[in-house]
């Protein structure tokens, strides 16, 4: 046999495994062999053994009109962080995510500490997205992702490996990607962290390439793409269908966050089930470990995280009218911070309503005629989308905001 080959069997016995192991949760046997043989099928999309560009007719592009090119010296690094600097360099290239540049770009590189003492390499783009015209295509939102699987059954959630680093860059635009650091230049082939444009540029490419079938039985949220059906027979044209257009387009997905053919599935920080939707667990469980705030920065963070969920807590914007008197000062005395009681009181009062079932919305039954109950005050409005069904009160949607 060949070296050629030899390398390639257990290659294959890799992406057999890690395709086993994604429907090996499914209990009917023959929707279990019928999933195997799709993704075994488009087997391609799953194997990671190479990093590998994306076959699309949208490439990022940087339109940066008559401005002159910028440029910097490195960053100055310890030791320690340029040898960091430099196995990533070496990675980036092997992987063709980078090559030498030439540019007359230069931007600089920030090596972040994480909290387990590793870094996370940066290329602080700030100068070049000053100066590039912005791209106002739309993203969608998360409500009406969400709403959109109401009444599914079964769930298929694919996640691109690496999603930016497989979304090419105009040959002409890549030497405005430069980056410096004390051993070179460099510039990317590929779609960058902090890039102006690259979320717009990234959903464009995934809204053109999925067309059919969007909306309909797929949504699609930057890398992450998320197949819905109401029957598995249904699922499984689906999900053949959207691993047919990224196996031909040469997409890679990440398989430790993919799951096929389930009924439960989290996407977009929500656990979804047929009956409707709750807050992640993990993402509840980050707010519990929140300590009270000590400076301004840290309770806007709380609010943001919290409001994140306000459609779950009945009267949230009465619950946070003493927090906001602290986030929301106006004129001079904005940046002023200050943690009273009442801050201290709203802060365990939502952590207690967290940690207290019903955290839970039922989607809508569009047979069904809702009920809408509202209040007011001086200071506030609030709303309760509700229906009957079956006999039973199901609350659909909580609505409430301060009026100053």
């Amino acid at each position: 046999m060949s070296s050629t080959n030899s390398e390639f069997k257990p290659q294959v016995n890799e992406v057999n495994a890690v395709i086993g192991k994604l429907t090996e949760h499914i209990t009917n046997n023959q929707d279990r062999l019928d999933f195997l043989d799709i993704l075994h099928q488009f087997r391609h999309t799953f194997d990671t053994s190479t990093a590998t560009q994306a076959h699309v007719t949208i490439h990022h592009t940087i339109p940066t009109a008559d401005a002159r090119p910028t440029s910097v010296r490195p960053f100055y690094k310890t030791p320690q962080q340029r040898e960091v600097l430099h196995k990533e360099v070496e990675k980036l290239l092997h992987d063709n995510v980078i090559r030498g540049s030439t540019s007359p770009w230069a931007s600089p590189v920030i090596l972040k500490k994480k909290p387990d003492g590793t870094y996370r390499f940066i290329v602080d783009f700030r100068r070049l997205n000053a100066v590039t015209k912005k791209d106002a295509y739309p993203q969608p939102t998360t409500e009406e992702l969400l709403n959109r699987l109401a009444g599914h059954r079964f769930f298929t959630k694919l996640d691109l490996k690496s999603g930016y680093f497989q979304i090419p860059i105009s040959e002409a635009d890549k030497e405005k990607t430069a980056f410096v650091t004390q051993d070179g230049l460099y510039e990317f082939n590929v779609l960058a962290q902090g890039l102006m444009n690259a979320p717009p540029t990234f959903q464009r490419v995934m809204n053109n390439l999925i067309a059919t079938g969007r909306w309909n039985y797929v949504v699609v949220y930057l890398d992450d793409i998320l197949i819905f059906s109401d029957s598995i027979k249904e699922h499984k044209k689906h999900v053949a269908e959207v691993l047919s257009i990224l196996q031909k387009a040469r997409f890679t997905v990440s398989p430790s966050k993919c799951v096929i053919a389930v009924e439960k599935v989290e996407f977009l920080s929500h656990i979804i089930t047929v009956a409707g939707i709750e807050p992640s667990p993990d993402k509840i469980q980050a707010i519990l470990d929140i300590p009270s705030p000590k400076t301004l920065t840290q309770a806007n963070r709380f609010i943001g995280k919290i409001g994140y969920y306000r459609k779950f807590i009945k009267d949230f914007a009465k619950i946070a009218a003493p927090i906001h008197k602290v986030t929301n000062k106006p004129g001079p005395k904005k940046r002023e911070f200050y943690w009273a009681e009442e801050q201290q009181l709203a802060f365990d009062r939502f952590k207690q309503i967290l940690t207290t079932p019903p955290l839970f919305l039922n989607f809508p039954d569009k047979s069904t005629p809702f009920i809408l109950s509202t209040d007011t005050s001086k200071v506030r409005v609030g709303g309760v989308l509700k229906q009957v069904v079956k006999g039973n009160l199901k609350v659909n949607y909580y609505l409430s905001r301060l009026l100053s």
